[in-house]
């Protein structure tokens, strides 16, 4: 069996050979030797590429083959003459290898050219160059450039909304205190309350005593009965009044704390976003970072 692998690779190889080196059936499109194994190896060398390439073949002064495939039809023909501005005009007068991105103003079409010079006795006598077209660069390049405009504006707005998130956590942390000092105020104020009470009981037992008083003394503390019954009215409005007051202040001071605990709770809240913003945005940069270098790859497609 592995003989027989052998036997297979050997002959398809002297095939290979035999239409590179011309053989018996080589067609030619030249009297230069090195031209005509050029344009006998295009089938070969168009198998080398994993995508559709466009292929030429030219002397020194014009096209003598071209094999286009469907996706890069060029306007060169064989016969016509090299244009100014390409690669193969390049290679023909440097002498050297060239890899140029070619306009479309040269053969109609934008694309990336490879051109080789092809030599005999030293002398360069002709020149092939591979086309490859820029159709999927430019449209990874499109891609690239509208990702990274997207993730330059998402960026900017994650920025803004952080910014705005830690200055509401700012204004949270300052009224979280304001509403500490009101919570400690009001609880202060149970002792002015309970030293009313205190007063207003004190002048109710005084308005009682009073009224006592008064009724020992007959017709002459008429007058002061009508006093002590005033102050006992005063007490008891007194009494009421600090009731009121004391409730109002109750329910203000149960008001505040509700306030305080959810502006604690605002407030982790507010921290827990920022810090999951700031991760965001990180991510968002190493994005950024990789469309930059997705960008420099489709520059060398």
């Amino acid at each position: 069996m592995f003989t027989k692998f052998i036997k297979e690779d050997t002959i398809i190889l002297e095939r290979l050979l035999t239409q590179l080196l011309g053989g018996d059936n080589m067609n030619k499109i030249s009297n230069i030797e090195m031209i005509n194994f050029f344009y006998n190896a295009m089938p070969v060398i168009e198998q080398l590429f994993d995508e559709d390439v466009s292929m030429g073949i030219t002397d020194t002064e014009k096209y003598v083959a071209t094999r286009y495939c469907k996706e890069l039809e060029l306007s060169a023909k064989e016969g016509d003459k090299i244009p100014a501005g390409g690669a193969i005009a390049e290679v023909i007068r440097t002498g050297n290898a060239a890899i140029k991105v070619v306009p479309e103003s040269v053969y109609g079409v934008v694309m990336k050219s490879y051109a080789i010079p092809i030599k005999e006795d030293n002398k360069i006598v002709g020149v092939f160059a591979v086309a490859k077209s820029l159709a999927k660069k430019n449209e990874v390049t499109t891609i690239t450039k509208n990702l990274t405009e997207s993730l330059s504006q998402i960026s900017a707005g994650i920025n803004e909304i952080s910014t705005g998130v830690q200055d509401l956590a700012g204004m949270n942390e300052k009224l979280l205190g304001e509403t500490k000092v009101a919570n400690e105020k009001a609880q202060n104020t149970d002792e002015i309350v309970n030293f009313i009470q205190s007063i207003s009981s004190q002048t109710n037992l005084l308005g009682l005593n009073a009224s006592i008083e008064a009724a020992r003394a007959g017709d002459a503390g008429k007058g002061f009965s009508v006093v002590a019954q005033e102050i006992r009215k005063l007490s008891n409005s007194s009494n009421e009044s600090i009731k009121k007051i004391d409730d109002v202040i109750k329910h203000i001071s149960l008001a505040i704390g509700s306030i305080n605990n959810n502006l604690s709770k605002s407030n982790d809240v507010s921290q827990n976003q920022s810090a999951a913003l700031e991760e965001i945005a990180a991510s968002i940069s190493e994005l950024n970072v990789t469309a930059k270098k997705l960008e420099e790859l489709a520059d060398r497609l």
